[in-house]
């Protein structure tokens, strides 16, 4: 079942000279099977709409239902937040800080052990989320989170989470202080846990070429509200919408609008590098030129091909 948020507002500090409004009357759909990234700047209100997914931020005002789970602001009928939170797994930025038992092992078995599960049953199941995020549970089942290395680490953290199999994975900046091969195998993973875990999956990152790659839809916040939400391939028709909400469009579709003004027209659906790509050498070929081998096109033509011009190459005169 989907999530369903209607309404949605909260503030900080409600009823205090310091009172903060994060959240004003939100009101949103995600569809089951959705990969989705949420952008904004610091203070837009995602992190906020992202904690009252799983019940760890109770709503003020609105609601917020989870696969059937409907969370308000009454008193009763109290919410089921063990199921909601089986239903929905929460990653956080650094989550391999929040690792605290003696053995990876120990660390992954505590959600189930804490959800009732026996002893065998729980290090069964964190076994196989250890296989799952890519880890060897009879290499590293035994060793301290500490002796890891960070990108292990992380590995173990988001292992401890998609343990009980949520269907439901949100993850926030699960990239963060990761470096390019460290975050290439991260969002890899998440693929793969969308495929064979997690059929849903919310990913908060301030990377808008790195989101473009996975999400096939972009919600940003700003100053507590949605100000934006549309399909990813979309997202070329909205240049001047990201940068008044100050976000940068993604490269692609930067290069993308740069050919089109020298005259030179891709089509629609660029969106990432890929598609991008996928363009180019679709042109290419119309044109006439082999494009077998990728790395061998002259894109500038014979001309000044160390330092040419996007001029007198293969898009013709001026292009």
């Amino acid at each position: 079942m989907p999530i369903v948020v209607q309404g949605l507002s909260f503030s900080y500090s409600k009823g205090t000279p310091f009172e903060k409004k994060a959240l004003d009357n939100v009101s949103l759909t995600i569809n089951d099977g959705e990969f989705v990234g949420i952008m904004g700047h610091t203070g837009s209100g995602k992190s906020t709409f992202i904690q009252h997914l799983n019940g760890l931020i109770k709503v003020q005002e609105g609601s917020v239902e989870v696969n059937g789970i409907r969370l308000t602001n009454a008193k009763r009928p109290k919410p089921d937040y063990k199921k909601l939170r089986a239903t929905l797994g929460m990653v956080f930025q650094y989550p391999e800080y929040q690792l605290f038992d003696d053995t990876v092992i120990k660390d992954v078995s505590f959600g189930p052990k804490n959800m009732g599960y026996k002893k065998e049953e729980a290090e069964a199941m964190a076994r196989e989320a250890l296989r799952l995020v890519g880890l060897d549970p009879d290499e590293v089942g035994a060793k301290a989170p500490f002796e890891l290395s960070g990108g292990q680490k992380r590995r173990v953290a988001i292992a401890g989470v998609i343990v009980m199999k949520p269907k439901i994975l949100v993850l926030d900046e699960p990239t963060a202080g990761l470096d390019p091969y460290g975050k290439e195998q991260i969002l890899n993973l998440i693929l793969r846990l969308k495929k064979e875990c997690s059929p849903t999956v919310i990913v908060i990152s301030h990377d808008m070429d790195e989101i473009t790659r996975y999400a096939n839809r972009l919600i940003i916040f700003g100053d507590g509200k949605v100000a934006f939400d549309v399909p990813m391939t979309e997202l070329f028709k909205h240049g001047s919408e990201l940068e008044e909400l100050g976000l940068e469009t993604p490269s692609a579709v930067r290069m993308a609008n740069a050919l089109k003004a020298r005259g030179v027209d891709l089509g629609e659906g660029i969106v990432n590098m890929d598609t991008f790509t996928a363009a180019v050498l679709e042109k290419l070929r119309q044109k006439g030129e082999k494009v077998e081998d990728f790395n061998g096109i002259d894109w500038f033509g014979e001309k000044n091909k160390e330092n040419a011009p996007l001029s007198d190459g293969v898009f013709g005169e001026g292009v």
